[in-house]
């Protein structure tokens, strides 16, 4: 089982004044600022006293309509939600939304790292804020060997396979986005309906099976462009490159939310 973060010591003295933050406290060899949470806004996004938001650093949790959407937020609300907790930051200080990137420290703990190690997140880390990557692996990797929350099995395990994974399109990506596709093949005997299936990549971009039925010893492709779906062939209709050239991960899991493969390059 991973270690957890430990943070030695209570937060240090420092009142909340009319800011959302306090001064810069230091607590064991963290350091960061002290805030109150007084929002939820999904499994990995909280909200301060003056309504600035903040990203948990280091963890992706299910998407809106996505199994263990709901369970990630409760218990984010249980861990954070109208407590004090200790932001600290990487290397990054805000996304592209404006919003904080912290990591989110409560009672001696990363909160990221126990909805990891919990199994209602996976790991996602963008350069440069990779500071504590090592632990956040551990703690995904402990959930899905134990089986956890968004890592429970499915039956259909071991019937789906990749046999092939075109993630580097010809030319520019999004001028060829069609060209960016991927293989899956049903190896059982059986017919496979996938209605409310979903694929997911490292970050939150989300394909969700239509009215579709896979057979028995058969391959359907999932194109990642706009296109007419048939028997065969399945379009995500996105606008913009989905899986990156530089590495990736693809997660499948059934309409009951549990876990069919798992394909990293």
């Amino acid at each position: 089982m991973p270690v957890a973060i430990l943070i030695v010591g209570a937060f240090l003295a420092g009142v909340f004044t009319s800011g959302f933050f306090s001064d810069n406290s230091i607590t064991g060899r963290i350091v960061g600022q002290e805030a109150n949470i007084t929002g939820i806004l999904d499994g990995d996004t909280v909200e301060l006293q003056d309504k600035s938001h903040v990203r948990l650093l280091g963890i992706n949790t299910p998407e809106k309509g996505q199994p263990y959407y709901q369970e990630a937020i409760e218990r984010l609300k249980e861990l954070v939600l109208d407590k004090q907790v200790l932001l600290e930051k990487d290397r990054s200080n805000t996304d592209k939304y404006n919003r904080l990137l912290r990591h989110v420290h409560i009672d001696g703990e990363n909160a990221g790292l126990i909805l990891l190690r919990e199994g209602y997140a996976n790991t996602f880390f963008i350069s440069p804020d990779l500071k504590y990557m090592e632990e956040f692996e551990q703690a995904e990797d402990y959930a899905r060997g134990n089986k956890l929350g968004i890592w429970k099995k499915s039956g259909y395990t071991d019937c789906i396979v990749i046999p092939y994974f075109k993630y580097n399109a010809e030319g520019d990506d999004k001028e060829n986005l069609n060209d960016e596709y991927v293989e899956f093949r049903n190896m059982c005997d059986f017919a496979i309906a996938m209605e409310n299936w979903t694929v997911k990549d490292e970050a939150t971009h989300i394909y969700k099976f239509p009215d579709f039925v896979l057979a028995a010893h058969q391959t359907v492709t999932l194109y990642t462009g706009p296109g007419s779906d048939s028997p065969d062939e399945l379009y995500w209709g996105e606008t913009w490159s989905v899986w990156n050239n530089n590495g990736d991960t693809l997660y499948m899991w059934d309409s009951d939310g549990s876990l069919v493969l798992i394909y990293g390059y």
